[in-house]
């Protein structure tokens, strides 16, 4: 049986804002437990402790404040920004994995931006705007197209790829801002996120003013560089 516990901890981890808020402290335990029991009454029909949910919250929040959150911080204010404009998101079927994969091998000397990300069932194209057409007569009948895409490139120091959270912490701050994602693809070091055209630019003026803030917060520390 899952314990009280574990059951705070899946929820919390779930959601960037909480795991934000309990990091700086700006949650009210109380309050909170109070929600979190309930939801939890809500999925398994248990009657949790509010005192228990409470003190799960604490422990939690010691936790994020001993070092989960500032390693997070810490890596984006070393990381560095780029962007694709004009490209598409092209998704094939199970039976056109092959055919996206080979037409992938062909471009990859030539074409100015091209992604490739397999599933169980499909895969995705991220392509230059200019490459679609060839793309598509290689690979048949697409699942879906996405029109007038860009990639904002976050490329973060060798340690992203230890540190749980980077990527939701991202996410979940361009989500408080109204930003929606097509596409994350993680590469190694580079955090691609995929969106509309008409975002891409507030998205990165965000994410650049956010980087600025914590290099600035952690400046006396030496943060080096990306590498």
């Amino acid at each position: 049986m899952t314990s009280v516990a574990a059951k705070v901890r899946d929820i919390v981890l779930r959601d960037p804002v909480l795991v934000e808020c309990l990091s700086r402290g700006i949650v009210n335990f109380s309050s909170l437990a109070r929600h979190l029991a309930e939801e939890i009454r809500a999925v398994d029909g248990e009657e949790p402790s509010v005192v228990a949910v409470k003190m799960a919250l604490i422990r939690i929040a010691e936790k994020l404040k001993g070092g989960g959150i500032e390693a997070v911080e810490k890596i984006v204010a070393r990381s560095a920004l780029a962007v694709q404009d004009s490209v598409v998101v092209i998704t094939v079927p199970r039976e056109g994995i092959a055919s996206a994969f080979r037409v992938a091998s062909e471009l990859g000397g030539e074409s100015r931006f091209i992604q490739v990300v397999q599933s169980l069932r499909s895969a995705t194209i991220v392509v230059a705007r200019e490459d679609k057409e060839r793309v598509l007569r290689s690979i048949g009948s697409p699942l879906d197209v996405i029109e007038d895409q860009s990639v904002v490139i976050l490329v973060s120091p060798r340690e992203i790829v230890d540190t749980p959270g980077v990527v939701a912490y991202i996410t979940g701050f361009l989500a408080r801002h109204g930003i929606n994602i097509t596409q994350v693809i993680s590469s190694y070091i580079d955090t691609l996120l995929v969106m509309s055209t008409s975002e891409a630019t507030r998205a990165y003026g965000l994410l650049h003013n956010l980087i600025e803030d914590l290099r600035k917060k952690y400046s006396a520390e030496g943060l080096g560089g990306t590498g």
